[in-house]
């Protein structure tokens, strides 16, 4: 599941950002690496919610720095909603 949602996220970014000279990968910042504004990154997660039908707790937000850690955080919050 976290790999699916992984790459789920990076090629949402990759869409969003549209800017070849930008790597998206696992291990990038996304108000650092990616360049997103704190706008942006909210509305991104809001419309990630959306997607994948869950909510993203306040607490969870300061986690998520790097794509990865969007991923781990959506993959943690499914596996809770599943059981």
């Amino acid at each position: 599941m976290y790999e699916d949602i992984l790459q789920g996220i990076i090629a949402y970014w990759k869409r969003v950002i549209d800017d070849d000279s930008i790597e998206v990968k696992p291990e990038s910042n996304l108000m650092d690496d990616l360049a997103l504004s704190s706008l942006e990154m909210f509305n991104s997660l809001l419309i990630l919610e959306e997607k994948y039908g869950v909510s993203i707790p306040e607490r969870a937000l300061r986690r998520m720095v790097t794509i990865r850690d969007v991923a781990q955080v959506l993959t943690e919050i499914l596996s809770k909603e599943s059981k």
